[in-house]
């Protein structure tokens, strides 16, 4: 193996990664995705791909590994084919799950560290009535799909397929034992034959040589291909969440932050992803950063850019309590939004108010991400030194100047690379590296460390206790 390439199927775009196994990048680039559906993906897939760049190499130089969201599904027959659109991990079923919830089934889940939600695939496929669609054969994730769909040849039958372990875990997957496996039980409760899912595997797997026509065109005929990984684990080693203690925060269009521990602690803010390397990885993933940016086009109506530039002009300690949405975490309430606290009319001109609320939403996000730090700390009994954060969320040094300021500690930023986070798995079980922190320091690199401002700090720090408290007393008024 001489050169490795990272797929990245992302929500807004297909990124691809280019990389020499000494963690030089020889190749980045990226094409937007429009809409959902597979003719774009791949369409994408081969606009993204630096085919030139690749058939460089011989096929057995080359390797691949993909990435991309949890929680999604595609549906297929026999051969790979899709028989609707992919359902997205945003989608919601409320309904079924609100039937689930008094499962003898999903209880125990949640006892082993695994909370469904109403965007969890289980309820979203209850109400597809998935046992009526007589065609289909598999139920896979866009990782899963994408692999197979670059390994098998063009109307080759897909048989005995896998799916990585961290893909596995919100369809409804048991990671206590050594080796995770399919929980039954809520599978036999919701009515879904386990025979349309694969078996699980660990990520970083071998899987074969890439076969199909769509690899040739990519320049990828011939590659070594290996099982990949959710986005959000991805995103997390590529944050620098390798060892135990380590926390991440991936900041896009969810918040991801993720923290790496020897065991399992259910809670009901966090569920657990079985590390790709080794250990847990306990984390959330709420949609934070897709908020703001609806929020700022649809009611605010200004750019992300300008919206940035009157947040900073916005006096500190003068923000609206902004509280993110809680229904996937951490109280994974269906019918929890968005709440603004302490909005009042005042002679002020409008950009002063739309920076003020820009800069609410951005200060309700580190408030958010602080209350993950805490947890993570009173629950393994721990002290974070260093949070790590990568993403797009982050290239704000203003934004993350608050962050840094509301944990009281340094925040590194790390270069967004999520590509890296799977190929870096991929190399450790290759044999390539012998330890993960060989790898880290060749593949990763922290483009800016932000330190706490006291002054900032002494400001927010009543903000930091009501925030706690209200948003823990917002949660029955919906219910209300």
């Amino acid at each position: 193996m001489k050169v490795i390439v990272g797929i990245d199927l992302g929500t807004t775009g297909v990124k691809i990664e280019v990389y020499d196994v000494n963690g030089q990048l020889l190749s980045s680039s990226s094409s937007p995705i429009e809409k959902q559906n597979i003719d774009e993906w791949i369409n994408c897939l081969k606009s993204a791909a630096p085919s030139k760049l690749l058939k460089r190499f011989k096929s057995d130089e080359k390797a691949i590994v993909v990435d991309s969201t949890s929680g999604s599904f595609l549906i297929t027959d026999s051969k790979g084919n899709p028989l609707m659109p992919p359902s997205m991990y945003y989608e919601r079923a409320p309904e079924e799950f609100n039937k689930m919830k008094s499962w003898e089934s999903s209880e125990a889940l949640k006892k082993l560290g695994v909370e469904l939600s109403p965007t969890s695939p289980i309820p979203r496929l209850m109400k597809l009535h998935i046992e009526r669609i007589k065609e289909a054969r598999w139920i896979l994730p866009p990782t899963t799909w994408l692999t197979y769909r670059l390994l098998f040849k063009e109307g080759e039958k897909w048989e005995e397929l896998s799916m990585d372990w961290t893909n596995a875990l919100k369809f409804g997957e048991d990671i206590t034992g050594i080796e995770p496996k399919w929980f039954k039980p809520i599978f036999d409760d919701a009515g879904i034959p386990l025979s349309l899912l694969p078996s699980i595997a660990p990520c970083g797997k071998l899987l074969g040589k890439a076969e199909s026509q769509l690899a040739e065109e990519m320049g990828l005929k011939g590659a070594y291909i290996f099982h990949g990984m959710t986005d959000g684990n991805a995103s997390a080693i590529a944050s620098g969440c390798v060892k135990i203690g380590d926390m991440g925060i991936g900041c896009g269009s969810t918040t991801v932050p993720k923290y790496v521990c020897q065991e399992l602690k259910p809670h009901p803010a966090l569920y657990y992803h079985k590390h790709p390397i080794s250990g847990y990885l306990a984390g959330a993933a709420p949609v934070t950063g897709g908020f703001v940016d609806w929020f700022v086009k649809k009611a605010l109506g200004v750019s992300i850019e300008e919206a940035y530039r009157l947040a900073e002009s916005i006096q500190p300690g003068s923000e609206y309590l902004f509280f993110p949405q809680g229904d996937r975490s951490p109280f994974n309430d269906p019918a929890m939004g968005a709440a603004f606290l302490g909005l009042w009319p005042t002679e002020e001109s409008r950009e002063v108010v739309v920076g003020r609320l820009m800069r609410s939403m951005l200060l309700g996000i580190a408030l958010f991400e602080y209350f993950y730090l805490k947890l993570f700390e009173d629950l393994f009994k721990s002290f974070i030194s260093v949070v790590s954060i990568t993403g797009g969320g982050t290239k704000s040094r203003f934004w993350n100047s608050i962050r840094a300021s509301i944990y009281e500690r340094p925040v590194r930023v790390m270069e967004e690379k999520v590509c890296v986070g799977a190929i870096i798995t991929v190399l450790l079980k290759s044999g390539i590296y012998k330890s993960s922190q060989e790898a880290v320091k060749a593949f990763l690199r922290v483009v800016d460390e932000v330190q706490p401002n006291p002054e900032l700090s002494a400001k927010y720090k009543l903000m930091k206790t009501l925030f706690l408290k209200r948003w823990e007393a917002l949660k029955p008024i919906y219910k209300a």
